[in-house]
């Protein structure tokens, strides 16, 4: 078994793989650190900056870049638009500007718009990408996803029969773990009254969460935080800590964890069985609401929506 463990994307990531020769664990922090030099917003020298300068004229991307878009596009008509990849601007003026330490150093504003209604245009004969005139790109979180769906693909297409891949908390799995039959992936809590409120028990995929505990800043004495409503630019209301869910692919299960998030507890199940997943959100109390089909792969640390505890 071969353990790697850095920092990329802003994020703690570990690389855990069996069933293959040394080394290829430092293949998938190669993988990482490209995929980064593309996407991140932060790099003027990265493939989406040079998208969003050229925003309204047709760019040529590389294949990964082309397949980030692509899955954006995807989640955004999925979703019915409740995920939104351009919405990059507003979160500059917010005052998101730099990548996070503690709070954004540069005032930012509470005067914003809503999201664009005008699609982004995608040219897959030759890898060209075309995003409206005045919007930019947000790869967020669905870059995360990706890139450790595209690290698990490569591994395991290099021969490793058990993989552990984990970016800023969210992680993807195959094969056999090595401590038992079943995967054991713990959700954190969100509220900070103990280590994890729930794990989900699985025998591959990936869980991802969303959460809007972190990451917050003040502007004008009004606290924010980065998860975006498409409908007003501004932050979503929503009465929910944070969403974990349970798919196939990381990058589905980011989407789906940020809409649900945002959409709050009313509309969490609606969400969870529109985008066929499975998860559970954590209210701003603590409490846990789920269905009985993400229970029967859950085992709770904590008090559930009716107070007991399983």
């Amino acid at each position: 078994m071969e353990t790697l463990e850095f920092r990329a994307m802003g994020s703690p990531c570990r690389i855990v793989i069996d069933g293959t020769d040394a080394g290829l664990a430092a293949a998938g922090r190669s993988l990482v650190d490209d995929l980064e030099s593309r996407w991140s917003r932060f790099l003027p020298s990265s493939e989406i900056s040079d998208l969003n300068r050229h925003a309204g004229s047709l760019t040529i991307v590389s294949d990964a870049t082309f397949r980030l878009v692509e899955a954006a596009v995807a989640a955004q008509e999925r979703t019915g638009g409740a995920f939104h990849p351009l919405m990059l601007d507003q979160l500059d003026a917010l005052g998101y500007r730099t990548p996070w330490q503690v709070e954004p150093a540069s005032n930012g504003s509470l005067d914003v718009g809503p999201a664009t209604h005008e699609p982004i245009e995608l040219f897959p004969a030759i890898g060209g990408v075309r995003i409206p005139p005045g919007a930019k790109f947000d790869p967020g979180g669905i870059g995360k996803g990706l890139a450790i769906d595209l690290v698990t693909s490569m591994l395991v297409a290099n021969g490793a029969t058990t993989t552990s891949v984990e970016l800023g908390g969210d992680l993807r799995v195959t094969g056999t773990p090595w401590y038992g039959p079943e995967w054991r992936i713990a959700v954190a809590d969100p509220i900070g009254n103990g280590p994890e409120i729930a794990a989900f028990t699985i025998s591959s995929g990936a869980v991802a969460t969303s959460s809007v505990r972190r990451r917050r800043w003040h502007i004008d004495g009004v606290e924010v935080h980065h998860l975006l409503d498409p409908a007003t630019g501004r932050p979503a209301q929503t009465d929910l800590a944070a969403v974990s869910v349970c798919a196939a692919e990381a990058w589905w299960a980011d989407v789906a964890a940020k809409v649900a998030l945002g959409a709050g507890s009313a509309m969490t199940q609606h969400w969870f069985e529109r985008l066929g997943v499975t998860g559970l959100a954590v209210n701003a109390d603590g409490r846990v609401t789920t269905d009985s089909s993400t229970k029967r792969i859950l085992a709770f640390a904590g008090p559930t929506t009716d107070g007991s505890r399983r």
